[in-house]
């Protein structure tokens, strides 16, 4: 059986990878629980794993590039292990500096789905983009507001 901390080397040497992810990826080789956990520890006293850096890394390429809302990529990076706080800070960390402009991401994905304003569309269309908005995790009133140039008319008080 090889060594737990050489097959972590080779796991990071494709792509960065979070904490739970090398845990998992690990334990699935066959390696006990000590084994992994001395390997974990000293690859991330090496920086090999940081899940901060990992975060601010994703948000600012792949979030930006699906068009993704604050609160789906901070959901995905939290499903890959990063704990919330650590998300959600990457994720203001990177508005801050510039790396995600929120309004133009939404802008983006309403022309995707609508087309340029102002175009009169039927109301069961735009709940349709409302909620796949919303699934994109876009905040209610942010998709409200890109909405209206399109006709879109909050019905419900």
């Amino acid at each position: 059986m090889s060594d737990a901390y050489q097959d972590g080397v080779r796991l990071l040497s494709r792509r960065s990878l979070t904490r739970r992810e090398i845990v998992l990826r690990l334990k699935e080789r066959g390696h006990g629980d000590e084994a992994v956990e001395a390997a974990v520890s000293r690859l991330s006293a090496a920086s090999a794993i940081n899940d901060r850096a990992l975060a601010r890394h994703w948000i600012g390429s792949e979030a930006a590039a699906r068009g993704r809302g604050r609160a789906r990529a901070v959901a995905e990076l939290v499903a890959r292990g990063v704990p919330e706080a650590v998300a959600s800070s990457a994720w203001a960390e990177a508005v801050d500096d510039g790396a995600i402009d929120e309004d133009a991401t939404l802008a983006r994905a309403v022309r995707r789905r609508l087309g340029p304003p102002p175009g009169r569309n039927d109301k069961g269309r735009l709940a349709r983009v409302y909620n796949a908005l919303l699934y994109e995790g876009f905040g209610h009133e942010q998709v409200e507001a890109a909405l209206v140039p399109y006709g879109f008319e909050r019905t419900d008080p």
